[in-house]
């Protein structure tokens, strides 16, 4: 009987891996240093570009489109759902293959979701704009672990997380002059330009991405990770803040149309409200080292709580002021529960896809719930 070859073990996606198990087995990109905080900040700043003509888009397109006024927040929920969705495969995929293949595809994604969204608004169909959110979602999704990754090397994880978020304060506030021109480019077709300006903007975090530094190896798997006990309480503070920030936001556009609010000026405030969000992560990034996370994730959803009395008051002013706190104290909640997260105990792959996880499925609820309240 002859001699049967060993076989050799295949990833998924790498026809490389099927070769002679003699030779090394192919290894993913983990072979380098850690990259540096600006192209970290640099490659979230680009999704969060995306990120902020998204929110401005997709409430007024499910407005446009949606077969029934109930469902015109369904495209800003389903950008949530694809975010909730993608923290399992970002967490994993990015310790198996590496972070550049991690941060890459979720770059991909989001290219994919611009231009399903552009094809929607063009033909007018609404589910066309549902499944063009739901992959720029799925782009956010990964585009929210860069802050992991930042904390995760960092004495100060909760400085580090913020040097990383700040790089998103540019993005937003370039955001509404990008989509003027964007819109100006396409017209008379409305969103349509901020939709493919979305694609653009991930084309060039997938730039980024393929240009980040390679892993030395794993993060998650050097050391032992912490309980899954250790991530309950930073996770639920967390949930609170998204869902408040989620609830806000999906409902304000909305509820600026009927204030009188023309659809262009909407863009501004949505901008001003994505700025709100990554403002405060400027300061936080220089001083955090100096505050506890538990302070921060608290005094960020106590922010957050006081912005629902200026929701439903129904005034343009103070639904501005509303979406100002809400963004503040997303930023600084998010900032101290990224902390908080490290400092506990380190989390391994699955205590960080279920922290993410949770965390877009409490913004899911919230993005749902704003159609009913608002």
């Amino acid at each position: 009987m002859s001699r049967l070859a060993p076989v050799s073990a295949t990833r998924a996606g790498m026809l490389a891996c099927i070769c002679d198990p003699s030779f090394d087995a192919p290894a993913n990109d983990n072979a380098g240093a850690r990259p540096r905080a600006l192209p970290l900040a640099l490659g979230f700043a680009f999704a969060v570009l995306a990120q902020t003509l998204a929110a401005g888009v997709l409430p007024l397109a499910g407005a446009l489109l949606a077969p029934r006024p109930s469902l015109a927040t369904l495209p800003f929920a389903a950008l949530m759902l694809g975010a909730a969705l993608a923290s399992f495969p970002a967490s994993f995929l990015g310790d198996a293959f590496g972070r550049r293949t991690g941060f890459a595809l979720g770059a991909s994604l989001g290219i994919a979701g611009g231009a399903i969204l552009a094809a929607g608004l063009l033909q007018r169909q609404f589910t066309f704009a549902c499944l063009g959110a739901l992959w720029l979602g799925m782009a956010q999704g990964f585009s929210f672990f860069y802050r992991h990754e930042a904390a995760a090397s960092a004495g100060r994880p909760a400085a580090a997380a913020a040097g990383v978020m700040a790089g998103g304060l540019l993005a937003a506030l370039a955001g509404p002059t990008l989509a003027g021109f964007a819109e100006a480019l396409f017209s008379p077709v409305f969103l349509v330009g901020s939709a493919v300006l979305a694609a653009l903007a991930h084309t060039a975090s997938l730039a980024v991405a393929v240009r980040l530094a390679p892993d030395v190896r794993p993060w998650t798997e050097t050391g032992v990770a912490g309980p899954l006990r250790a991530i309950v309480l930073p996770t639920a503070v967390g949930m609170l803040a998204w869902f408040g920030m989620s609830l806000i936001m999906a409902g304000a556009p909305l509820a600026l149309l009927g204030c009188g609010i023309g659809e262009g000026a909407v863009f501004g405030f949505i901008a001003l409200h994505v700025a709100a969000m990554y403002a405060p992560a400027v300061p936080l990034a220089l001083i955090g080292r100096l505050l506890s996370p538990q302070v921060l994730a608290f005094a960020g959803l106590a922010l957050v709580a006081a912005a629902y009395p200026l929701q439903v008051s129904g005034q343009p002013t103070l639904l501005a002021a509303a979406l100002i706190l809400v963004g503040a104290g997303w930023s600084v909640a998010t900032v101290g529960c990224t902390g908080w997260l490290h400092q506990a105990a380190r989390p391994g792959r699955l205590g960080l896809a279920l922290h993410d996880g949770a965390l877009f499925s409490a913004a899911i609820v919230g993005a749902a719930l704003a159609g009913r309240l608002f």
